[in-house]
């Protein structure tokens, strides 16, 4: 591998059990490229149960965190990262040898990249969802270290998994964080990782926790007027299409708006 590629951290996210998982992912050793594991311990007893191979591979570093959040998990990740691209990444992602090599063949050839994003693929395969999609998943992005943390941009704690009540959204307010910095974002319609992970979009309209947060993602993104238009659009595309009853979906959302005030 040519040693004008760029170093790559591939920055995993896990809780308690979930670290099992993680030694199915390691690939055979890259000259470049290191696993940073931030694990969340809900209780003390998962400390025990982290198989040995993460603490003997010299390419892996590990860092425990306690409590629940997933922008927490991704901050510490994060805040351990020293190489010049960093990769979001979950304990189920999986990743061919062939995949990280053109991840950082892409960023060679973008020099004046700082977020570029890629296509998911589920582990049978299928697209993680459909494509072109108007939002992306946090295992679809990748950036450069420099410019993220030199900006000081960080997950937002309040959304996530494992936040108090904003159950999603972390990747749109990151990439949002991101853009008004001025951080130039680029795509690729390459496949470069697989994961066993559901996107959330599916779910949405029987999913309460999802609608409030939605509506506090369109509030911070556009701030209240607009997040209030873009909510009453996406209740009445469910009557539309779906015959639901628009009014529990928009009353969620305009709660989402209000949390956020």
């Amino acid at each position: 591998m040519s040693s004008t590629l760029p170093t790559l951290d591939i920055l995993v996210s896990t809780i308690d059990g979930g670290i099992l998982s993680v030694p199915d992912m390691l690939l055979e050793p890259i000259p470049g490229v290191r696993y940073v594991i931030s694990m969340q311990q809900t209780e003390a007893i998962f400390a025990g149960q982290i198989p040995p191979v993460l603490e003997s591979r010299k390419d892996v570093s590990l860092h425990l965190l306690q409590g629940r959040g997933l922008s927490l998990n991704r901050n510490n990740a994060m805040a351990h990262s020293t190489a010049d691209i960093c990769l979001l990444a979950d304990a189920d992602n999986r990743y061919s040898l062939q995949q990280i090599d053109r991840l950082r063949r892409l960023w060679a050839e973008s020099p004046h990249t700082d977020i570029l994003t890629f296509r998911a693929a589920t582990h049978d395969g299928k697209p993680l969802h459909p494509y072109p999609a108007p939002y992306i998943c946090s295992v679809e992005i990748s950036f450069r270290r420099e410019s993220v943390v030199g900006k000081g941009i960080i997950f937002d704690s309040r959304f996530g998994l494992g936040s108090p009540s904003l159950a999603a959204g972390e990747e749109d307010i990151f990439l949002c964080d991101c853009r008004r910095a001025g951080l130039r974002l680029d795509s690729t319609d390459e496949t470069l990782v697989s994961t066993g992970a559901l996107s959330t979009a599916g779910a949405f309209a029987s999913a309460p926790k999802l609608q409030l947060t939605k509506g506090a993602v369109f509030r911070y993104m556009y701030g209240p007027l607009r997040a209030l238009w873009l909510s009453l659009k996406e209740s009445g595309w469910y009557l539309v299409h779906e015959r639901r009853n628009p009014f529990p979906i928009l009353s969620n959302m305009i709660k989402g708006i209000w949390i956020l005030q």
